[in-house]
């Protein structure tokens, strides 16, 4: 399971000492999605995303991290979580299996 919740944005994951808003990072979340494709013992790829949307350029980074993952031969299942808007929807647009409840 690959985790993509709150806003999208781009750039090196950030660790804060004081905890803070929860961001979905296009670096970190690219490669969770890469380092799973590469992995023999993983059949498919549940990417949970739970997203106001955010920056386009971090969207399309983690679209293309979803596309290579296919490419390899793995199955993506994206489950939407409460927010789903935008960069969120994006990021599923290419999945084999959307799951969605309202």
């Amino acid at each position: 399971v690959v985790q993509g919740e709150g806003a999208i944005v781009s750039g090196p994951p950030e660790d804060s000492l004081f905890g803070g808003e929860q961001v979905f990072n296009s670096d970190a979340v690219a490669r969770a999605l890469l380092d799973a494709s590469e992995d023999e013992d993983v059949a498919a790829i549940v990417f949970r995303v739970s997203s106001p949307g955010g920056s386009a350029v971090a969207s399309d980074q983690v679209l293309a991290a979803l596309r290579t993952a296919q490419e390899r031969g793995k199955r993506v299942v994206v489950s939407m979580g409460d927010v789903a808007a935008s960069g969120g929807y994006y990021v599923a647009t290419h999945a084999d299996e959307i799951v969605a409840s309202n």
